[in-house]
């Protein structure tokens, strides 16, 4: 991300606002396209297990309950902390990184890469949020380390255990709207789909992750949201494949926010 503010096209506003009332709509169960419904999974993850251990754990807790098409929507911070990424609360305020300007944010992520020990970039900074660790008390955790790759760990995992074909989305609440910067390269509203598998669009990737986060809430330990597509939505080309590039989605990578 760059210095340069860039103010998003009127197109752009209304492809996040209607990801946003479709979204919704399918939290209710009253949406089609890619998420006629959105199905909660409660389920505790073992974050201190590790990596490996917390993808097995949410394979197994969508056992008997994925279908071919699904997308399922996994939570950001989930992915990070099972990998490790946490380091000292300072992070938040020392000073809170959504508080200075891009160019600091990188120094700042510079500085805290090396305190750490861990890749760190200015995005893992707005993506760092509160982690109250077992036995360390207040901590914090970054953003995944490849959000694209998270995703298709995830969906490889479930095809190979549970035999089913499924996309991927790895979402956080934050969108960047407060430090005007958005985090994917195009405006996001709710939630942002910051990794995802090939089968979806930028688009379907934002009405997944905002009908996860009406149906997730914030304290009700759903860290995995199922998104059931309409019949006719669900069988995509390269669904479950890995995206094509690493780190987070990118708007410029892509070749639109919905289909050319």
């Amino acid at each position: 991300m760059s210095d340069e503010r860039t103010e998003p096209t009127g197109w752009e506003i209304a492809v996040a606002v209607n990801a946003v009332v479709k979204g919704l709509l399918g939290a209710m169960g009253q949406s089609g396209h890619v998420c006629r419904e959105a199905i909660p999974v409660q389920v505790g993850l073992d974050t201190e297990a590790g990596y490996p251990a917390v993808l097995a754990q949410a394979v197994d807790a969508l056992r008997d309950r994925v279908r071919p098409g699904d997308a399922v929507v996994i939570a950001d911070k989930v992915l990070a902390a099972a990998q490790g990424r946490i380091c000292s609360a300072d992070v938040l305020d020392s000073p809170d990184p959504k508080t200075v300007d891009e160019s600091t944010r990188v120094t700042l992520a510079r500085s805290w890469q090396e305190r750490s020990g861990m890749p760190v970039t200015a995005l893992h900074l707005l993506l760092a949020d509160e982690y109250t660790h077992p036995s360390q008390g207040r901590r914090a955790v970054l953003g995944c380390a490849d959000h694209n790759a998270a995703a298709h760990d995830l969906a490889r995992a479930i095809r190979s255990e549970l035999g089913v074909v499924v996309d991927v989305v790895v979402s956080d609440t934050d969108t960047g709207i407060d430090v005007r910067r958005p985090l994917i390269g195009t405006v996001t509203f709710g939630a942002t789909p910051l990794g995802a598998t090939a089968g979806l669009t930028l688009y379907e990737c934002m009405r997944c992750a905002c009908a996860a986060e009406f149906v997730r809430g914030h304290d009700r330990l759903i860290p995995l949201v199922i998104c059931r597509p309409a019949d006719r939505c669900a069988d995509r080309r390269q669904m479950g494949l890995h995206r094509g590039y690493g780190g987070v989605l990118d708007r410029d990578r892509e070749g639109g926010l919905t289909y050319d």
